[in-house]
Formats: C-alpha cells, sequence, structure tokens
C-alpha cells in the first residue's frame, strides 16, 4: 500500500494533490490543522492501477529546436510507485484497530443472531444447549431441535428429541452370521479388533456350535497376535489358521460354502497406511469376502472421520463400536457416525468377553449419550444375559472343570498387562 503525507492550504488544494500524484483510486485516511496548514494522508492499494503520472504542461517550442530534438515528443516517465514515505506508526496502529473492530462486529453479529434465534425458540435453545453439553455438534443439536413446538412441555420435548436421536443412528444388517461366508475385521490399532473376533465366535458358537467357526490370522506384525487367537481356539475348540497373505484366502474360500463362518484377523493400520494399501483389493474379484470396519468410541471426532475415510477402500459394509464404557462423551461419536452411511451393527461396553458384548440398541446408545444412565441401566438376565456358561457347552471338557473355571478361561484371552507394583 503507498502512503503519501500531503500539506495544504484547504481541503480542495489537498484534493488536486492526491489526485496529481495518486491518482483518482487513492483513500484520505486522516486530515488534520497543523500551524495554520491542513495537513492530509492518502493511501493507495498496490493491486490498483500504478500511480498516475503528473500532468504536463504543453509548451509552444521553436519549429527548429523541435526538429533537432526529437527526445522532446517522449512522454515523461510516470512517478515511481516505490517513491513513498516510509509507514507512519500511527496508520500501522490505526490498521490494527480497524482489524480488531471488524472481528469484534463479526462476532457481535453472530452473537446476536443466537440470542434472536434463542429468544425466539427459547424450548429448541434449550434442548441445543442440553445436546451440545452432551458432546453433539451445534448443527447436528439444531436439526433435531428443529420442528419440536414450542407449546410442548420440556419433558415431552426431551423425550421426542430422544426418539429423533435414535432413530437417526444409522444400524446394519449382516447375513454372514446366518448363512455363513467370509467375515474380515478391520480398523486401526488398539480398537479391540482380536477381541472382537473372538466374542465374534463365542456368539456363534452358541448359536450353531463349534464345527460351523474357524479363525484365521493375517496379523504378522503384532507380537503375540497369532498366539493369543490360537489360545483361545484351544480353549473355544476351533481351528486356527496362519496365512502368510491375502492370496491364501482363495483356498479356503470353498469351505465357506458350506455354511460354515470364517473369521478373519487383521493387522492394524494408520489411517494413511490403510488408505494407500486397499486391504483386500486384489481379491475380491475371486472371492465373497465381507468385512467390517471396528472403531473406538474413544477417538476425537476428527480422528474418527479420518479413519472412516480412510478405511474405505477396504469396502466395509458395517461397523462395530468398541470402548463405549470408556468415552466421556458418547454424544461427540454418535455426531460423526450420523454423518455418514455405515451402519452400526454391535458395539461393547465392557472388558468381559460375552456380556459386555451386544447387537446394536440405539435407543440405550442414545440414552447414555444423554447421560441418562439410571434411565439406561440394564436389567440382570433375559437378552443380556451371559453367553459364557452357553458357550462352554460346546467346548472340550477338557478345557472345562466348572462354570466359574470356564468363565475365568475365557476371561483370560483378553491381552496380559503386567501389574504396576510388580517387579523384575
Amino acid at each position: 500500500m503507498s502512503v503519501r503525507r500531503y500539506t495544504a492550504r484547504d481541503m480542495r488544494d489537498a484534493m488536486r494533490q492526491v489526485r496529481e500524484l495518486q491518482g483518482p483510486d487513492a483513500v484520505i485516511l486522516s486530515s488534520r490543522r497543523v500551524d495554520g496548514m491542513l495537513e492530509v494522508i492518502a493511501a493507495l492499494d498496490e493491486g490498483d492501477q500504478a500511480a498516475a503520472p503528473a500532468p504536463t504542461v504543453p509548451t509552444r517550442a521553436p519549429r527548429r529546436e523541435r526538429a533537432s530534438a526529437p527526445e522532446a515528443r517522449a512522454p515523461r516517465p510516470a512517478v515511481p510507485a516505490t517513491a513513498t514515505l516510509p509507514t507512519d506508526p500511527e496508520i500501522a496502529a490505526m490498521r490494527r484497530e480497524l482489524c480488531d473492530l471488524r472481528s469484534l462486529l463479526v462476532q457481535h453479529q453472530n452473537a446476536s443472531e443466537s440470542a434472536r434465534w434463542a429468544a425466539r425458540h427459547p424450548l429448541a435453545a434449550e434442548l441445543v444447549t442440553r445436546l451440545t453439553d452432551c458432546g453433539f455438534t451445534e448443527k447436528l443439536a439444531r436439526s433435531l431441535a428443529g420442528g419440536i413446538l414450542e407449546e410442548t412441555s420440556v419433558e415431552s420435548a426431551w423425550s421426542r428429541l430422544r426418539a429423533r436421536l435414535s432413530a437417526a443412528i444409522p444400524t446394519a444388517q449382516s447375513p454372514v452370521l446366518d448363512h455363513g461366508g467370509m467375515l474380515a475385521l478391520v480398523g486401526p490399532t488398539g480398537v479391540g479388533k482380536t477381541t472382537t473376533l473372538a466374542r465374534l465366535a463365542l456368539r456363534q458358537i452358541r448359536r450353531m456350535g463349534r464345527d460351523s467357526v474357524s479363525l484365521v490370522s493375517l496379523d504378522r506384525q503384532r507380537i503375540g497376535a497369532y498366539k493369543q487367537l490360537q489360545a483361545f481356539g484351544q480353549m473355544a475348540g476351533v481351528s486356527v489358521m496362519l496365512l502368510e497373505n491375502e492370496h491364501e484366502l482363495a483356498a479356503l474360500s470353498s469351505r465357506a460354502g458350506d455354511g460354515r463362518l470364517i473369521l478373519i484377523d487383521t493387522a492394524g493400520h494408520a489411517a494413511r497406511d490403510a488408505a494407500e494399501r486397499r486391504l483386500f483389493a486384489q481379491v475380491r474379484e475371486r472371492i465373497e469376502l465381507e468385512t467390517w470396519l471396528v472403531i473406538a468410541a474413544t477417538h476425537q471426532s476428527m480422528v474418527l472421520r479420518q479413519v472412516l475415510e480412510a478405511f474405505q477402500s477396504s469396502e466395509p459394509s458395517a461397523l462395530v463400536l468398541t470402548k463405549v464404557d470408556e468415552t466421556e462423551q458418547l454424544g461427540e461419536t454418535l455426531s460423526v457416525l450420523m454423518e455418514q452411511r455405515l451402519g452400526l451393527i454391535f458395539y461393547s461396553d465392557g472388558q468381559r468377553m460375552t456380556e459386555d458384548f451386544h447387537k446394536v440398541d440405539t435407543l440405550y446408545l442414545t440414552r447414555l449419550a444423554l447421560q441418562e444412565r439410571a434411565h439406561a441401566m440394564r436389567a440382570p438376565g433375559g437378552a443380556r444375559a451371559s453367553l459364557d456358561g452357553l458357550a462352554m457347552n460346546a467346548m472340550p471338557a477338557s478345557t472345562r472343570t466348572s462354570g466359574e473355571q470356564g468363565s475365568m478361561v475365557l476371561e483370560s484371552v483378553l491381552p496380559f498387562r503386567t501389574p504396576a507394583h510388580a517387579t523384575a
């Protein structure tokens, strides 16, 4: 920006000087009287045209001089744009104040709009506040609260909003557990893919017997991953195979045709690596393979969005949500899930192998997200009864001596952690 200072007798004289030296696009920034003279500061944006050349007064030269001096016909050079005065500290301070004032005006306008909306819709504003306090995004909260009549009571409005939220959570159904096939679990590291695989196997054993399940591991990166799955297979009485690569799955596809469920454990990958690797992309044309994406409720919303986008290359058909009991605000996770198309099919909310692994229950998850823990408590028994005892009936007798011991054996499949007080 070109800034100049002018001294003139009056404003008309100052404006004439500004137009001559900076052109008609110049802007007057300030003016004041100093010692009887008018001092004006003007500025011209550098993106505008170059400074206009000073006007020249045509003079009539003798004919002979004009003929002998052709250079006199050349136009006078324009005033260099760089020939400006140093930036005045007062001008710099004025610019900063204007920027701050603009930011305050924008904030005030946004706050005023929110205040006016809250004044017109007090009930919806209260519902939005409660939802955002539970971790839901403001955009989703306004969408859910919209359309609720202001004459409705708070309790009735909250009940209606709970029902809307429960219906908005995407869910999925998959026939692979009933008819058999190949099912692979994919996802980032540390979300509980191996534990989820064991839980699905126990569920299948309870429903169709241990001969209906086979376990496959493609995880050669994590230390002890195959041994953990092999130990579980020995206790549950199911076969466990370790494959070198994805191409070896083609030899197993014939076994999945007789109703057997083949559960495939994969190595965890970071979001960037998963997007580049495109898991199972080379074998999908030869075999029928279904993939489920395992995600953790403890992930931040930004991380969860990255995971969902990166693992789209694996073509998942459903989601499994783990660590529901470890998150502080489940509403943040549900907000992300409602932004995408994949449906939720199972979730886990504890460390117990079977009692804490459930088919999707959107109303229960909604109550948890809304922090209605007293209403979200599950009654013992019924549909939420433990599967440990039922699954133990399908295991070899050598691996169980009593119901209590069987439950302990199943729990030992979880990753071992050294206590903090242990000594070497």
